[in-house]
C-alpha cells in the first residue's frame, strides 16, 4: 500500500473514531425514575424525598405513578427505576409478612439512614399511618393528607397538580428533618455552654449566656428558669428570663421588679415607693418588659428593638445574681408542691 494511501486511510479510521467519540459523549446518561402508587400517601413521599435528598443518582430523578401494586411497564431488570410501596420489589413492604415497618423504613435501612435524627420522626410518623396507628392531630400527616384535597392544589378541571403537593410535602419534610437534627445538636451543645444551678429550695435554673438557640434543649433538659443573653453588638445584648411551661404557677413578677430596681439604681432613678410589678414596661423604667403571662420577661427581642437608651445597663453576671436571689425566696414546700404535679 502506497504511504499515501495509508495516511488516507488513517485519517478516515481516526475521523471515525471522533465520531464515535462524539455520539458517546453527547449520549445522555439514563435518568433515574421513581415510581410510586397513584394518590400516594406519606410513605411514598417520604421514599421519593429520601431518595432525591441521599441518592446523588436521584436528585433530579423523574416521579411518575402506576396503580398500587403494580409496576411501571418495561422496568423490569431495570437498575434505574426504583418502585417505592408498589410493584412487589425491593422497596415494597406488601406481601413480605413484615410487621409494624414501612417501604420508607426499608429504604432508610438501606441507605444506612436509620441513626439520622432528623429521618426519625419521620419514619414514626410513616410507619404509624401505614399501620393505623393514633396521631396527633397537629401530626404533619394531616397537611399531607390534605393537600390533594385542597381546591388550591387542582386546576380549573378538577385535576390534582401533583408537582405542586410534591413541593410542599417536601417542605415539610425539609423542616422536621431540619429541625431535628438542630435539636440534637443543640443537646450536644448544651453539654458545652450551659451554666447549671440548683437553688437551695429545689428550682433548676440554666443560664446560656450567649446562646439563645439552647432554649428548647435546656428546658428539655429540665430548667424550671432559664436565662439567656444575645449580643447585638459591642456593649450591647438582649437578655431573657423564661420560665418553663412545666411550672405554670411561677411568676416572674417579682424578678421584673427585681431587675427594674437595680436598673434604676445603675441609673440614678429614683424609684422608692413606685409600683414596679407592672406588666409590658409602661412603668418607671421601660428598659425590662414582662408579658402578660407572668411567664417571660425580655431586654430585646425580635419584635422589639430597643433604642439605645433602652438596653440595659446591668451585666449578664449581675442579672444571673439578681435572679438567683430573688427565686431563692420561694419556699422550699412551694417548689416541692410544682415538682409533684
Amino acid at each position: 500500500m502506497k504511504q499515501t494511501e495509508f495516511k488516507e486511510k488513517e485519517k478516515k479510521v481516526e475521523a471515525l473514531i471522533d465520531q464515535i467519540l462524539k455520539i458517546l459523549l453527547e449520549k445522555p446518561e439514563k435518568k433515574v425514575r421513581l415510581v410510586g402508587h397513584r394518590f400516594p400517601d406519606d410513605d411514598v413521599w417520604l421514599c421519593f424525598w429520601m431518595a432525591k435528598k441521599f441518592i446523588p443518582e436521584a436528585k433530579e430523578a423523574e416521579i411518575c405513578f402506576v396503580n398500587a401494586g403494580q409496576a411501571l411497564p418495561g422496568s423490569e431488570g431495570d437498575p434505574h427505576i426504583l418502585h417505592f410501596d408498589t410493584g412487589g420489589g425491593e422497596y415494597d413492604q406488601h406481601g413480605k409478612g413484615f410487621k409494624k415497618t414501612s417501604s420508607a423504613t426499608i429504604l432508610a435501612e438501606r441507605l444506612d439512614l436509620l441513626k439520622d435524627p432528623g429521618i426519625k420522626p419521620l419514619l414514626e410518623m410513616v410507619t404509624a399511618v401505614d399501620n393505623i396507628r393514633l396521631l396527633p392531630p397537629t401530626s404533619i400527616h394531616y397537611a399531607i393528607e390534605g393537600y390533594p384535597r385542597d381546591p388550591k392544589f387542582k386546576n380549573q378541571d378538577g385535576i390534582i397538580d401533583w408537582q405542586m403537593v410534591q413541593e410542599r410535602v417536601f417542605e415539610l419534610f425539609d423542616i422536621v428533618y431540619n429541625q431535628e437534627t438542630r435539636r440534637v445538636q443543640s443537646r450536644e451543645n448544651l453539654k458545652k455552654y450551659a451554666e447549671w444551678t440548683t437553688l437551695p429550695n429545689g428550682l433548676k435554673i440554666a443560664s446560656i449566656l450567649w446562646h439563645p438557640e439552647l432554649r428548647e434543649a435546656a428546658f428539655e433538659a429540665g430548667a424550671a428558669v432559664l436565662v439567656w443573653t444575645q449580643s447585638r453588638g459591642p456593649g450591647r445584648f438582649y437578655t431573657g428570663i423564661q420560665r418553663s411551661r412545666e411550672y405554670e404557677p411561677l411568676r416572674l413578677d417579682n424578678i421584673a421588679a427585681t431587675l427594674r430596681f437595680a436598673e434604676a439604681q445603675v441609673r440614678g432613678i429614683n424609684v422608692q415607693g413606685k409600683n414596679l410589678l407592672y406588666i409590658g414596661r409602661e412603668g418607671p423604667i421601660t428598659s425590662w418588659y414582662l408579658h402578660d403571662s407572668l411567664g417571660l420577661i425580655l431586654n430585646g427581642s425580635r419584635s422589639w428593638k430597643p433604642t439605645e437608651d433602652e438596653y440595659t445597663k446591668l451585666q449578664p453576671r449581675q442579672i444571673v445574681g439578681l435572679i438567683h436571689k430573688a427565686l431563692s425566696a420561694i419556699p422550699s414546700e412551694v417548689v416541692s408542691r410544682w415538682n409533684s404535679k
